[in-house]
């Protein structure tokens, strides 16, 4: 590029920015070469109702996760070992009661009935032949043919032997009984909300097979910390939040139903049930937060009118000693009572505007103050 052909270049730099920084000063209000055509412009101006802020107690509140579950859930295992051979349920199925869930394997169970009826057969061969025994040497001992020490031992052999019938008859008994574990059924109507095992794997007494949930009263299960669980009571109300399927945030009041004192020895937190009231659309399993007041600290509450949105930015319109309104930013806390709680961004003594005549925006002054109402804290 050329000498001349750079200055021209840096003469129209020169004139564009020029224009730029005119444009914006007359876009800030700045001076104009008519002063008479800004001055005509009507000054905006709104009625509105107004709230002084004031500080004052609020709860400090701690969050725990918990779930929603029934209060007639149950997990399923077996009372004996042995081979799955089939599982009948599936999750989600709904069942009744006396349904068959699953079978188990009975091979083990009838060999043990098999061998507890052998040993009643010989404890009966025992017991007849102890029985002939003493009745022999009864009639012998009648007659003085047999001395007394004999006649007593057959006494206590056929008195042992009626005892060992009777203990196997017993093991027979339980064996035969171990037949009716074999096939689980349903101990109540539900449905099926977790399966654990298949067909082909090994059921181990105590283990959970399935989980059965009933009808019954939903409630939510959290853990506590003490602090948090020094601080509620039972029927004390407690705010708890969930999301629905379609990701919306909800809450809802519950009351606190049991309180488990006991501390778990490994997460040191206690067990607390909260009661769901029934027009609460949350299923079982559900994932919820649970909100308790731990401590309480000085804040501020102000109208849940006050707060406005601009351009994705959460504020309220703040009066000057002129009355005018100014846009601020403000960090939000909890809804309290109907009232929003702000962290940060007011000071005690200011004032805000609540409900106004028109759409606020900045330095529209508010009219009429003395009759605007200020709504004390409460």
């Amino acid at each position: 590029m050329s000498v001349n052909n750079r200055a021209f270049a840096k003469k129209t730099v020169g004139v564009a920015a020029l224009l730029a920084i005119a444009s914006v000063l007359s876009a800030c209000g700045g001076h104009d070469e008519h002063p008479a055509s800004v001055s005509s412009q009507p000054e905006l101006k709104t009625l509105a109702e107004l709230f002084k802020v004031q500080d004052q107690s609020l709860p400090v509140f701690a969050l725990f996760p918990g779930s929603v579950i029934t209060s007639d859930q149950i997990s399923i295992s077996s009372r004996v070992m042995g081979y799955v051979r089939s599982v009948d349920v599936h999750e989600g199925q709904t069942v009744k009661s006396g349904e068959t869930l699953l079978t188990i394997d009975s091979t083990d169970v009838t060999g043990a009935i098999n061998q507890a009826r052998a040993e009643v057969n010989k404890a009966y061969a025992s017991l007849s032949d102890a029985k002939n025994n003493y009745d022999r040497y009864s009639s012998l001992y009648k007659e003085n043919a047999v001395p007394k020490q004999m006649y007593e031992q057959m006494q206590t052999a056929y008195k042992v032997a009626q005892s060992n019938y009777s203990a196997a008859q017993a093991g027979l008994k339980q064996a035969e009984s171990q037949l009716t574990y074999v096939k689980i059924s349903a101990p109540f109507s539900g449905t099926i909300t977790s399966r654990t095992v298949d067909a082909g794997q090994m059921a181990t007494p105590g283990f959970p097979l399935l989980t059965l949930q009933g009808s019954g009263q939903k409630q939510v299960e959290v853990q506590l910390t003490s602090q948090a669980f020094a601080t509620l009571k039972p029927g004390e109300p407690v705010t708890v939040r969930y999301t629905d399927f379609q990701g919306e945030q909800h809450q809802f009041q519950g009351l606190v139903e049991r309180m488990v004192d006991a501390t778990d020895p490994v997460t040191h937190t206690h067990t607390v049930k909260i009661g769901v009231p029934e027009n609460v659309n949350v299923r079982s399993g559900n994932y919820v937060v649970v909100e308790i007041a731990v401590a309480h600290e000085n804040g501020m509450l102000v109208p849940l009118s006050a707060i406005h949105d601009r351009g994705g930015i959460r504020g309220v319109f703040v009066l000057d000693d002129q009355n005018r309104a100014w846009f601020r930013m403000v960090r939000l806390g909890h809804v309290i009572d109907g009232k929003q709680e702000i962290l940060s961004g007011l000071v005690s003594g200011e004032r805000i505007v609540t409900q106004s005549d028109d759409r606020l925006q900045n330095g529209i002054v508010v009219t009429n103050t003395p009759a605007a109402k200020e709504q004390p804290a409460s």
